[in-house]
């Protein structure tokens, strides 16, 4: 793997892809033995520089910075076969700003118009067929970019003057403008299995975590970290949200809590949700290395 972009998604419970260590190709690896099985290459040397997996595991796409303007390269990884080379004239992607739905059909990318100082913009297109499926201009530039799904399929974008926006992808109609933060939210997490989404700025130059209705376009809860956070997401049910903090090995969980309920009775639901999570957990590697330290100089 490329260590300064280690970027990988599973395509099953038995594959993960990689970016190559010289970031020209995509690597299947089988997780069983180790081996790398197949090798994905667009046909000439390009130089990758992101890449997502849908949920299912079907669909990888990756950014490439070598041909001019950025174009999006789609990968069908059941066929395991190029399928677009998506790029519009004068325009180029910015692939750090991009997502895919979790059923492999659209994926959503931040577009800026070359040589030009105009805001940047949305596009949406649709793996089916590989078409332009959307295309919406904000009025401030993005600075994230999520999709969703859930409530007939929405496009969440973060922008600069700190808003988030929720488009219907059905319609292609703004259906929310959400205000709150004192920073830009630049990072941006959907719930899997629930009607919600995370925002947050990750500076902290706006310490607050918000979490979103996308039935209502209400903010759901807030929650304040003490520390600055390494990671952060929202658990598939939307109810807690799971973060690690710069210079700790733990990761914490933050429990959403019901204003209708009790102190205690809201403690309690903690500590049950805590005791689910833990019962889900499966065990990974030798436990008797737990805490070893391998000096890799002397190692065989």
């Amino acid at each position: 793997m490329n260590q300064k972009m280690p970027y990988y998604g599973l395509h099953s419970e038995h594959y993960v892809v990689a970016l190559s260590r010289n970031r020209m190709y995509v690597n299947m690896i089988n997780l069983g033995t180790g081996d790398l099985e197949t090798t994905f290459k667009a046909g000439e040397d390009r130089f990758l520089n992101s890449l997502l997996t849908s949920a299912n595991g079907k669909i990888c796409v990756c950014g490439d910075e070598t041909q001019k303007p950025f174009p999006l390269l789609v990968w069908d990884l059941s066929a395991r076969k190029l399928q677009y080379d998506l790029r519009i004239p004068h325009h180029e992607f910015l692939t750090r700003l991009s997502a895919i739905s979790n059923d492999g059909h659209y994926v959503v990318s931040v577009c800026q118009e070359c040589n030009s100082s105009a805001p940047n913009f949305l596009i949406v297109y649709d793996l089916q067929s590989g078409t332009l499926f959307k295309k919406w201009k904000p009025e401030s530039n993005s600075v994230s970019v999520a999709i969703s799904t859930r409530c007939g399929g929405s496009v969440m974008n973060g922008t600069a003057n700190h808003d988030v926006l929720v488009w219907d992808l059905s319609t292609g109609n703004i259906k929310y403008t959400l205000s709150g933060h004192t920073a830009p939210p630049d990072l941006l997490h959907a719930a899997e299995k629930a009607n919600a989404f995370l925002s947050y700025n990750s500076t902290r130059a706006d310490p607050q975590l918000r979490v979103w209705s996308l039935e209502q376009g209400t903010c759901l809860w807030t929650y304040n970290p003490l520390k600055e956070l390494s990671c952060c997401c929202l658990t598939p049910n939307g109810l807690a949200i799971v973060y690690g903090c710069v210079g700790e090995k733990r990761l914490h969980l933050a429990v959403r809590t019901d204003e209708a309920k009790s102190e205690a009775e809201n403690e309690q639901f903690k500590v049950d949700y805590l005791a689910r999570m833990r019962s889900k957990l499966v065990p990974f590697g030798d436990e008797r290395l737990l805490g070893s330290v391998t000096d890799l100089k002397t190692s065989s």
